[in-house]
């Protein structure tokens, strides 16, 4: 009997973790805007670089997918690395809606404030079971440094394995 739910309980998840598209490469263009708040004056500044990473896209359904990757970002002295975990709703074969959380972690000498968590949105269009473009705004929601706001636009083409 134990044998026949353990059967049944992996059949199950079979049919819902369908199959795993594999591993891709990402890069593009990134524009990361700081926001800082001290006090009586706040300072805005929009800096213009490169990501560069990789990802792993797991298919949950025929509608949704979940895409964890790992990305590097290069905008004029400030290096970080990005940690978005992306839930894809296919809007058809092609066009997805993506949204999830992302973690940022900022590669540069500060004494707090390293870490971060952004909730991101953009989309997706696949032009071949291969190559993808995606566009994904992060809006961030913590940081340990009050005032101190850094929100990330990434643009960029991907390769799928």
């Amino acid at each position: 009997m134990k044998k026949l739910v353990l059967l049944a309980a992996v059949a199950l998840f079979g049919f819902t973790v369908q199959a795993q598209e594999g591993f891709s490469a990402k890069a593009g263009l990134s524009v990361v805007t700081l926001k800082v708040d001290a006090g009586d004056a706040n300072v805005s500044d929009s800096e213009t670089g490169f990501y560069i990473g990789a990802g792993y896209n797991f298919e949950l359904s025929e509608t949704i997918d979940l895409e964890p990757a790992v990305l590097y970002s290069s905008v004029s002295d400030l290096n970080a690395l990005y940690v978005p975990v992306m839930f894809k709703y296919k809007v058809s074969e092609e066009f997805n809606i993506l949204a999830g959380p992302q973690v940022n972690y900022l590669l540069e000498d500060l004494p707090q404030g390293e870490f971060g968590l952004d909730i991101a949105a953009g989309l997706s269009y696949d032009f071949s079971e291969e190559f993808y473009a995606e566009a994904r705004y992060g809006f961030q929601i913590s940081r340990d440094i009050d005032g101190l706001d850094i929100n990330t636009l990434q643009i960029g083409i991907g390769y799928r394995f």
